[in-house]
């Protein structure tokens, strides 16, 4: 006799032992998510603190009186360096990114790091100006 029942496959119906190991097993798939990530992809702080040096150098550009074609002009070498800087190559980034769309719950707590940062430097650049 099957755990899920000895009509299952006809009648859908679940025995009680069948939805307790059905729901164990989608608990252990989808819960224990572990925090390493796999080779290529940056680390949460790592992404974390790359993300701020993008989001840093895109309200520096939003403070030009330019086109968005002459910031992306800017932009892009400092992107370039910005690579360089971390030692990593675009498609790193990409899978990076593609990698925490796919865990959600990494991807919050990297944007919650990314946000904490942020406010950080707005709070000492607004004591500095006082």
């Amino acid at each position: 006799m099957s755990i899920l029942g000895p009509d299952y496959l006809t009648t859908g119906k679940m025995t009680r032992a069948g939805l307790i190991c059905m729901l164990i097993i989608l608990g252990s798939a989808t819960g224990c998510q572990s925090d390493k990530t796999p080779p290529g992809v940056l680390s949460k702080q790592e992404y974390a603190e790359y993300l701020v040096s993008v989001y840093v150098a895109e309200a520096k550009l939003n403070t030009l009186a330019i086109t968005p074609d002459s910031a992306m002009k800017l932009f892009q070498p400092f992107e370039q360096s910005l690579l360089e800087k971390y030692g990593k190559s675009d498609s790193v980034i990409q899978k990076t990114y593609q990698y925490y769309l796919g865990h959600p719950e990494q991807l919050e707590q990297v944007f919650t790091a990314v946000i904490d940062t942020l406010n950080l430097k707005e709070q000492k650049a607004a004591a500095r100006k006082k």
